[in-house]
């Protein structure tokens, strides 16, 4: 896969969809080794279970639907805002087959600390309330965590997906 002008090389970040058990499984992690068109990646992976059970049911068409389709990293936050599955990565890939898209490191420890500090469920938890004092109980852990972040980049990104989603 190219990425401008340089292919993508031993060091650098990659975000990857492939299909895992007639799911969409997406990868995030750093190429630890290169062999002609075989990569070793180490990293995460996340399965997007809430997007993927909302358009099965028949309630994700339009933008959701899309995603799955054809996810990116800069579509990917659309899959990171309900339940998720993740787990570890460290598999060898195909570089050219499997869809790796280079992305930079700030891209790369936004999404992982996405995961790391379980941002996923806290937005579903506000997103998928059944009543109002659920949804305003969610909203309040979630602005908690928020205010707690550390990491400038991390706190930015999630303020950006809280007001475009209508939480703040």
């Amino acid at each position: 896969m190219l990425f401008g002008k340089a292919k993508i090389k031993e060091g650098d970040y990659v975000f990857l969809s492939q299909e895992y058990s007639g799911k969409l499984r997406l990868v995030i992690g750093r190429i630890t080794s290169l062999a002609d068109s075989v990569a070793r990646v180490r990293g995460s992976y996340i399965i997007p279970e809430g997007l993927i059970e909302k358009v099965t049911s028949g309630r994700g068409d339009g933008r959701p639907k899309a995603v799955l389709q054809d996810p990116d990293p800069n579509n990917c936050i659309f899959m990171l805002i309900d339940y998720v599955e993740t787990g570890i990565f460290d598999e060898d890939i195909d570089i050219d087959s499997s869809k790796a898209k280079w992305i930079n490191e700030e891209r790369f420890h936004v999404l992982d600390g996405w995961l790391k500090e379980n941002l996923a469920e806290l937005f579903a938890n506000v997103l998928r309330a059944k009543t109002e004092e659920d949804r305003m109980q969610a909203r309040a852990i979630l602005i908690e965590k928020m205010n707690s972040l550390y990491e400038r980049d991390l706190k930015d990104h999630m303020y950006a997906v809280a007001r475009s989603t209508k939480i703040l």
